[in-house]
């Protein structure tokens, strides 16, 4: 894992659901797809919900019947969680999620296993079981409004709430004007009054994370939301450290690097400071950067953009990024969607390869398939996946990889598929310099699969320093990174002069 200081930066998903409450999926399956893509998870069934009202036609029972599952299998779960940890190699934890229209709901994280589930009626009596057990309780899809599921900023209180979860698929809860709005549920749109940036405004103090939030058994699922630690190994302990610390940034879903600091702090820090500071930054994508922006106390106070906006006249002979990606397919419209599977290699010639991330999407849901990623050598990456636009999150049917190459004009990438259809296909470095190359399974409206446009180092990298005047009062600055295609993260805030 690349450093940030003294830390490794690590991903994962806190906040995740299947069968074993109101979602679908086994917990085994939702371990073996954190296994394959996530350094680290936790699993938070839906336990409770102490003040829901009654529904049109009984609907309640849906959420009833939930949370008597995670209820009946919490020995299963304790037992599954506990087996899934392998210190240095994959972290798991332990948790539930408990719900309220009044306090907001909150997921619960244990740092140890083997531990009870609570059904309290108040936030304060599960904060005092959080306190004891030493478990974080995380606030999450804060902007819908207070007494809707919303976060409610009047019983916040950092002791065991270092984090707020910021982002997952529910959308955005920055800010009641930044991009992915909530409209996926049924509880409304953002409140500004709810948003992170209101409370940062009104003096709380608090790190970010986010999660997928998936119901689907899918932890990590692209596009949803996962966080990033600054931790110094892969141990749950070092995990529940940083995060504590608020060491976080938050992620939609391809994997930025974050370096982030005022005055030697690093994120989540709070420090007295004098009249003025320096912010530095260095932002390493896996795709096109579009923006850096450092944010002091809800203003923009400065930006930056990648070495080489287009990466046209850039070298090739460096390190870049290339994004793989395949599906598409018949829309539902056209009564013809499926599940599609898919079986393919890419090897290299003239060049190696030196990373290889998976972008996976949560749907379609299936129990039996798994998507396999597997390098099998410095030149190869074998891939077995599926796709549809069944169930697809924000109608995206897409999955893809994005290649991390050392290599020149001459390095050569080769497809060769054996599902949905036998193909073969070249291309080199210098024309994916030029241009993305789109390629068809057969005629429309059969599935695709693209190469998209290589992404030159200087064109993913953002990197500054921004001096700040530090006010008379207590203030805050973070940083949020925008990629071309419009996956963000989102540091956590650095507080000075905070009492």
């Amino acid at each position: 894992m690349p450093a940030t200081g003294p830390f490794n930066i690590y991903f994962g998903d806190i906040h995740n659901h299947n069968a074993l409450g109101y979602g679908i999926g086994s917990l085994e399956r939702s371990i073996d797809i954190a296994r394959s893509h996530l350094d680290f998870f936790a699993f938070t069934g839906h336990s409770s919900w102490h003040d829901m009202e009654a529904m049109e036609g009984g609907r309640e029972q849906h959420w009833l019947e939930g949370f008597k599952r995670l209820t009946d299998g919490w020995g299963h779960v304790q037992d599954l969680i506990a087996s899934a940890n392998v210190d240095g190699e994959f972290a798991s934890f332990l948790g539930f999620e408990w719900h309220s229209s009044h306090f907001g709901d909150q997921c619960v994280v244990f740092k140890d296993d083997h531990q009870p589930l609570i059904f309290p009626d108040n936030i304060g009596a599960l904060r005092a079981f959080c306190l004891e057990r030493g478990a974080l309780m995380i606030p999450h899809h804060l902007a819908y409004p207070e007494g809707m599921r919303g976060v409610n900023w009047q019983v916040f209180d950092h002791a065991c709430t270092p984090v707020v979860e910021i982002f997952s698929e529910h959308g955005n809860s920055e800010d009641d004007r930044g991009p992915l709005t909530f409209f996926t549920h049924s509880m409304g749109g953002r409140q500004t009054s709810q948003t992170a940036r209101a409370a940062l405004d009104a003096g709380l103090q608090f790190g970010f994370t986010a999660s997928s939030d998936s119901h689907n058994g899918f932890p990590g699922a692209y596009g949803e939301g996962i966080v990033a630690v600054l931790s110094a190994d892969l141990e749950r302990a070092s995990i529940m450290e940083a995060i504590n610390a608020r060491r976080t940034y938050a992620l939609t879903g391809d994997r930025i690097l974050i370096d982030f600091a005022v005055d030697g702090a690093v994120m989540g820090q709070s420090i007295e400071a004098g009249a003025e500071v320096d912010a530095v930054f260095d932002v390493r994508c896996p795709d096109a950067l579009d923006v850096v922006e450092v944010i002091q106390d809800g203003e923009v106070v400065g930006r930056a953009h990648p070495q080489s906006k287009t990466g046209l006249d850039a070298s090739v002979a460096e390190p870049f990024h290339v994004r793989f990606e395949w599906g598409w397919g018949p829309w539902g419209d056209l009564a013809l969607d499926r599940i599609c599977d898919w079986s393919f290699e890419i090897s290299l010639g003239n060049g190696r390869l030196l990373d290889c991330q998976p972008c996976l999407q949560s749907g379609p849901f299936d129990e039996d398939r798994r998507h396999v990623v597997r390098q099998v050598s410095q030149n190869t990456v074998q891939i077995k996946s599926y796709t549809s636009r069944r169930g697809a999150y924000r109608l995206n049917p897409n999955q893809s990889v994005v290649l991390q190459v050392a290599g020149g004009g001459d390095t050569e990438f080769n497809v060769t598929m054996t599902e949905p259809v036998p193909a073969r296909s070249k291309v080199t470095v210098a024309e994916l310099h030029s241009g993305s190359l789109n390629m068809r399974t057969g005629p429309f409206p059969k599935e695709a699969y693209q190469w998209h446009r290589l992404v030159p180092m200087p064109a993913s990298r953002g990197k500054g320093q921004v001096s700040l005047k530090v006010p008379g009062q207590p203030s805050y600055t973070y940083l949020r990174v925008r990629q071309q295609n419009g996956h963000m993260a989102w540091a956590s805030p650095i507080f000075l002069n905070y009492r």
